[in-house]
């Protein structure tokens, strides 16, 4: 049987976290980033259309990635204060004002004035959001400030904008330094029954029930990234990814010493709109 023909979305999200992830600042590790392909690639094979959005762009780690699943007529949105904080001042993590930039200038990725929103995520609606995009958004990244109240703000802010197909990436979740993303994210799943869980990582991956158990097929296939359990959370079977220690670092170790000297120097072509 002949090999399933990847798409142009997939080919280049798999150069990006293959060759050129590492090399842009950030805490997006290779699971996620694998299992953030999968989905982009899901909807991309199902034509499943709308825009891509990520409160807390950090230097772009993911959201480069989001801007490289763009297609015709959809855009990117980056919704940061691009200004360093207390935690990544005087570090290696330094110089949001300028990171997302230069990291999207040296792999060609271009960015519009409209996908570049600067502002805090609580000071804006849900119509903000709709007019920068010109529409409704497919997959959300929430990676802002973890504290309770900009976690529960940001989940309504992509739960009213988000297309019926669409995903909700949150950050953090069960990480012990950052307990209000969990309070946060619970309060909001006991609240509505449009969003649901679907999978685990070191992010929590949500949809509308429908769409769900959809992406939980999809990603069931990458049994090959991970140990995949089915554990329940708030009464539904949700898949939990889980790598351990010598997967982690043979990741880590095939991030940075992979020879991708015939693809490094490639340059993205972004689709434009007719």
């Amino acid at each position: 049987m002949a090999a399933t023909m990847k798409s142009a979305t997939s080919i280049l999200l798999d150069r990006y976290i293959a060759c050129s992830m590492e090399t842009v600042r950030g805490y997006l590790i290779p699971l996620d980033a694998q299992l953030i392909g999968t989905l982009l690639s899901y909807q991309d094979e199902n034509n499943i259309k709308g825009h891509l959005c990520e409160i807390g762009v950090h230097h772009g780690r993911l959201f480069l990635m989001l801007a490289l699943a763009r297609r015709t007529g959809e855009r990117a949105l980056a919704i940061d204060l691009f200004e360093d904080d207390a935690i990544n001042a005087n570090t290696q993590h330094a110089g949001r004002d300028r990171a997302l930039f230069a990291n999207a200038h040296r792999l060609g990725i271009e960015l519009s004035e409209e996908e570049i929103f600067k502002t805090s995520s609580l000071e804006i609606e849900p119509a903000d959001i709709l007019a920068r995009t010109t529409g409704h958004i497919r997959f959300f990244s929430i990676d802002g400030c973890h504290l309770y109240q900009y976690v529960e703000n940001d989940l309504r802010l992509a739960e009213r904008t988000l297309i019926a197909e669409g995903v909700i990436a949150v950050d953090d979740f069960f990480n012990p330094f950052w307990p209000d993303v969990n309070f946060a994210a619970g309060d909001f799943l006991r609240r509505t029954d449009t969003i649901v869980p679907f999978a685990i990582t070191s992010k929590l991956y949500l949809a509308s029930p429908t769409s769900a158990e959809k992406y939980k097929t999809a990603l069931a296939k990458r049994a090959d990234l991970a140990q995949v359990s089915c554990v329940q959370m708030l009464g539904r079977e949700v898949l939990a990814f889980r790598q351990g220690a010598l997967r982690r670092g043979y990741d880590r170790l095939r991030g940075l010493t992979q020879d991708c000297s015939q693809i490094l120097g490639w340059r993205t072509t972004r689709i434009r709109s007719a």
